[in-house]
């Protein structure tokens, strides 16, 4: 009887464990060229074997705080063991993540222009520019890491 109750006991732990993973942020369907782990020299575009990244950037974590508790909160992370995307905005009460944010932000993204040797100002004032944001936040954070490894944080 106690090895009964041992194994239901123990199968009760596993289905609770597995109901906490959370992978609903990953994007399950990656754009073709978006960057992959891949040590064949015969594929991909360039000498590493892999395609274009989409954009100048792998990581990119937005910030912009509002009055009465009002935020807007992006982050996107596109690294070698997968892509992530989310999107919260509390001002338009609208939260998505994984491929529904991703193909919310990818033309968002693809109007950014700058890369890690823009001026601050500059950075700052594309982003709310593409994001279509007024000047009206308390509070802006915005790291974003470069492709080509910079990490850089913008703040206003």
């Amino acid at each position: 009887m106690k090895k009964i109750l041992f194994l239901l006991y123990l199968m009760a732990i596993v289905l609770v464990l597995q109901g906490c993973n959370n992978d609903e942020d990953n994007v399950t369907d990656p754009p073709n060229n978006a960057p992959v782990e891949n040590n064949d020299d015969t594929s991909g575009d360039n000498q590493d074997g892999q395609d274009e990244p989409l954009f100048n950037f792998t990581s990119f974590d937005l910030d912009i705080d509002y009055e009465d508790n009002k935020e807007i909160d992006v982050d996107y992370e596109n690294e070698n063991d997968g892509m992530e995307a989310e999107f919260k905005d509390t001002v338009n009460d609208e939260r998505l993540s994984g491929d529904e944010a991703f193909d919310k932000l990818r033309p968002i993204f693809e109007e950014l222009t700058f890369d890690q040797n823009t001026e601050n100002e500059t950075v700052i004032s594309e982003v709310l520019s593409a994001f279509d944001l007024n000047n009206e936040f308390t509070k802006l954070e915005l790291e974003v890491k470069f492709t080509d490894g910079t990490e850089k944080e913008y703040n206003q």
